[in-house]
């Protein structure tokens, strides 16, 4: 079934989803609104580790025979998330590898140069890109003019014949503000660019629909709203792009047949394998593979309509005292945070962190405040209310 579109979901609060909260253990001793950051641990995530461990301890080099398969049916899992043709998705431990892997594969050294991407995008991404000037790439970093967006018909200008690839973000990570990634893929369509959406502050908290979309390739990760810890990132290819890439940055697993050893230079894999590189972080994708079942079992249409719910919660409640937000009031403009900010704020963090509020604080953004699906009105009024007190000192 495709996704609802994120602008034809209406807020409600869902009391339902409190039966979920005594399977996030972190919920019975903080108040937790940190899930655009490092979302709440499964409590599966403790067995899972243990089923890694009995397999590798009765097993021994033998579990590589059992391991391949949880990776598939881990990647797959992910697919699933974002509407992904199954098989096309490869692990890796983050998104700067996939990153430099797919930026590898291009060749910047004729008319078709350039990486277009928003100057608001995560530094981690623009870092990758930025290296490969050095082998040609011209890097287009589109301007935003408040700090919290950055118009689409700049993003879609900047777009032309000499534009390789455009490895933009789904969100904003300072505001949470969305961008139109359809849009912004049929522009790149049409001059003939690759695209290479970034949905690590999105998956989990906003439907996504990569066919809707258009886009060539998603990558993510799944230490935020999919609750699964570091270590699981992830890159889809759909039909037809995979096919194209040939990363130099590579490893002994994007072979055919890893295990035969064979002398350089790589056979790479007919699938999406070819995308991988050295020996996979087992253990991570063990624990991302169960952490992955309570989003397929809610819903992430569900999920949505009730983030904003609370979200609404917190945009009341600071405009009620004056205090700044960084962050777009539509909610089918935004992710599932809004950025709350006021003088100290840095400060009031980190009093809040103290005391058991969970949360994250960035420059030129404030207290990113992201209500996931566990999360009650009672925790953001709860947490609102010290918020507040802290902005009055």
């Amino acid at each position: 079934m495709t996704a609802m579109s994120p602008t034809m979901i209406t807020p409600r609060l869902d009391p339902d989803l409190a039966r979920w909260r005594d399977q996030y253990p972190i919920l019975a001793r903080t108040c937790h609104l940190n899930s655009n950051s490092m979302g709440a641990m499964h409590r599966s995530a403790p067995l899972a580790l243990a089923e890694y461990a009995a397999l590798w301890e009765r097993e021994g080099v033998e579990a590589w025979e059992h391991w391949p398969a949880v990776v598939d049916a881990t990647a797959d899992s992910a697919a699933r998330l974002f509407g992904g043709v199954p098989g096309h998705t490869a692990l890796n431990q983050n998104v700067a590898y996939f990153q430099a892997a797919v930026a590898s594969s291009l060749d910047f050294s004729g008319p078709r140069k350039r990486v277009v991407m928003e100057a608001l995008q995560f530094p981690n991404v623009i870092y990758v890109w930025e290296r490969f000037r050095e082998l040609g790439a011209e890097l287009v970093l589109v301007p935003s003019d408040d700090g919290m967006t950055v118009p689409l018909e700049r993003m879609l200008d900047a777009i032309d014949e000499r534009t390789a690839i455009v490895p933009c973000s789904h969100a904003i990570y300072v505001s949470g503000a969305l961008q139109d990634v359809g849009a912004i893929c049929q522009r790149a369509r049409e001059v003939g660019a690759l695209t290479l959406i970034d949905v690590y502050q999105t998956l989990g908290a906003v439907p996504i629909d990569v066919a809707q979309w258009g886009a060539d390739m998603i990558v993510g990760g799944s230490h935020k709203w999919l609750c699964s810890g570091p270590g699981t990132g992830f890159l889809y290819a759909r039909p037809g792009v995979r096919e194209q890439l040939r990363p130099r940055l590579t490893g002994w697993f994007a072979h055919a047949d890893p295990f035969a050893f064979e002398a350089a230079p790589i056979r790479y894999a007919d699938n999406a394998w070819s995308l991988m590189s050295g020996t996979p972080s087992m253990p991570a994708y063990y624990v991302a593979r169960r952490a992955y079942e309570p989003l397929h079992e809610i819903g992430i249409d569900r999920i949505r309509a009730h983030s904003m719910a609370l979200c609404q919660i917190i945009i009341d409640r600071a405009q009620a005292v004056g205090l700044t937000l960084h962050s777009p009031l539509d909610h089918a403009a935004r992710t599932g945070f809004v950025a709350v900010d006021f003088p100290g704020s840095e400060a009031a963090s980190q009093q809040l962190v103290a005391e058991g509020y969970k949360h994250d604080w960035r420059p030129n953004c404030g207290l990113r405040l992201g209500p996931h699906f566990y999360n009650t009105q009672d925790d953001v009024e709860r947490f609102m209310d010290r918020v507040v007190a802290l902005a009055r000192r």
